[in-house]
């Protein structure tokens, strides 16, 4: 009998597989998404296993989606312009996007503290 850590990662490796061979879709940006959601989710070990499941689904469609644009914003930051691929862009969208995400809504509950964050801290 299999473990099941070793039936759901081979289901899950499938899963990404396949859905690498439909048109149009990247897939190098479907294994660094699938990563980047992984590291997540491995990561942050205070949540429910349903929360963790939820997010990994999220953190997988983010960081397919945002994987250009990632890439993009990684080449800015690094010198000489150094070409960044999109599946290293997928990993790292994937990775921060819901802690990004967690964070924008917690400053939204207090608006004015989000505001003082941008201007370089609270007025006196």
């Amino acid at each position: 009998m299999t473990e099941p850590v070793t039936t759901n990662a081979t289901v899950a490796t499938a899963g990404v597989a396949v859905l690498s061979l439909f048109p149009g879709v990247d897939a190098a940006v479907v294994m660094g998404a699938f990563a980047g959601a992984g590291v997540f989710v491995l990561a942050s070990d205070d949540l429910a296993p349903f929360k963790r499941l939820a997010f990994f689904l999220i953190s997988f469609v983010a960081g397919c989606l945002s994987a250009r644009l990632a890439a993009d914003l990684i080449g800015w930051a690094l010198p000489q312009r150094i070409q960044v691929n999109a599946a290293v862009g997928a990993l790292v969208a994937s990775a921060v996007i819901i802690k990004l995400l967690m964070w924008l809504i917690r400053r939204a509950a207090n608006p004015e503290k989000l505001f003082d964050a941008f201007k370089g801290g609270p007025k006196p």
